[in-house]
């Protein structure tokens, strides 16, 4: 089948033909592809950033502060407290795969960052714990901002204390409790941003808040993040003025 002639030559044209056979000239564009076509490339470059990422791990160096002899996080979602991490791939503790990252959302993959940050650090190894710090930050910045829940912001709070920002962490913590004014984490973080300020006399007055709070539930309310940091809470209630409440 021959359509119209070619525009600079004239010589007739074949109804599927790019260019000109006669003299060269483009005459059509390639066919789009579906959608479905580019799948395969957009899963090598999501596979070829999180393979940088986990090369990036290895490769770098950093520092951190440890703040006192806190445990920073009281337990988190799916570790055994103080039990030993199994190695993953890439040689770090529990570093998912990338099939399992891919599946997890940039909310699975933030938490999955700040736990092994915070295992780390309670583990004592500060220099790998710093490792991860800035990538964490950055997952949680990727999170949508509708997944940012008190829980997020406990964490993101907990890793600016690690990088000594104890403005950044009780901007967090006023983030919280703006929304929920008795919310444990965010009375939890601001103590803990007032510890790190050496602000003894706020820090008490926030533990106290807590202290109140619980006592007036009748016990630790069951709300998933309470549960998820239930051993700080505990430290704290165990407490009776003048000492923080720090690990368990």
């Amino acid at each position: 089948m021959q359509r119209a002639g070619c525009p600079a030559c004239q010589a007739p044209l074949r109804q599927d033909a790019l260019y000109c056979a006669a003299c060269g000239t483009p005459v059509g564009a390639p066919p789009r592809k579906p959608r479905s076509a580019r799948l395969p490339w957009v899963l090598s470059g999501l596979g070829l950033v999180v393979f940088s990422v986990m090369i990036a791990v290895l490769v770098q160096r950093g520092s951190v502060t440890r703040i006192g002899d806190m445990t920073m996080t009281g337990g988190l979602p799916g570790e055994a407290a103080g039990g030993p991490a199994a190695e993953g791939p890439a040689g770090g503790a529990g570093m998912p795969s990338m099939e399992e990252l891919a599946a997890m959302g940039p909310r699975g993959v933030a938490d999955r960052l700040f736990e092994r940050v915070m295992r780390e650090h309670e583990g004592g190894d500060f220099e790998r714990a710093a490792f991860f710090i800035d990538m964490a930050l950055q997952a949680y910045d990727a999170v949508p901002r509708e997944e940012i829940d008190a829980d997020a912001r406990f964490h993101v709070g907990l890793l600016r204390l690690l990088m000594g920002e104890s403005g950044l962490a009780r901007e967090q913590a006023d983030e919280i409790l703006t929304a929920h004014p008795e919310h444990l984490l965010g009375l939890l973080l601001a103590a803990r941003a007032a510890d790190f300020e050496g602000d003894a006399d706020a820090a008490e007055a926030l533990r106290s808040r807590i202290r109140s709070r619980v006592e007036e539930a009748g016990g630790i309310p069951d709300l998933p993040e309470y549960q998820a940091h239930r051993t700080l809470i505990e430290g704290v209630m165990q407490t009776d003025g003048g000492e923080g409440g720090g690990g368990a």
